[in-house]
């Protein structure tokens, strides 16, 4: 399911802000069937370790760039959406 999310406020010298999420679209796979409370279940299962976090590379990302036919090295695949650890 695709929903909106649609903001609203009330007043003027005091506001309240509320919100709405509505749904608008229903994807329908080709054999008719909704994904709504089935889900996906993915072709392979690939998981980053925690070593592969720490190094700062993306072993998932790398590979979704081959499944979608490029090519990229875990390493800089780490480099598009770097995670910055919490400070203290």
């Amino acid at each position: 399911m695709e929903a909106i999310r649609y903001n609203y406020h009330i007043g003027f010298e005091s506001q309240t802000f509320f919100g709405a999420s509505i749904t608008e679209a229903d994807l329908i796979m080709t054999d008719g069937k909704s994904l709504e409370k089935v889900g996906v279940t993915p072709d392979e299962m690939i998981l980053a370790s925690a070593n592969d976090l720490a190094s700062g590379l993306d072993p998932v990302m790398a590979r979704a760039v081959e499944l979608a036919g490029g090519k990229m090295s875990p390493e800089a695949a780490g480099k598009l959406f770097p995670f910055e650890w919490p400070k203290d």
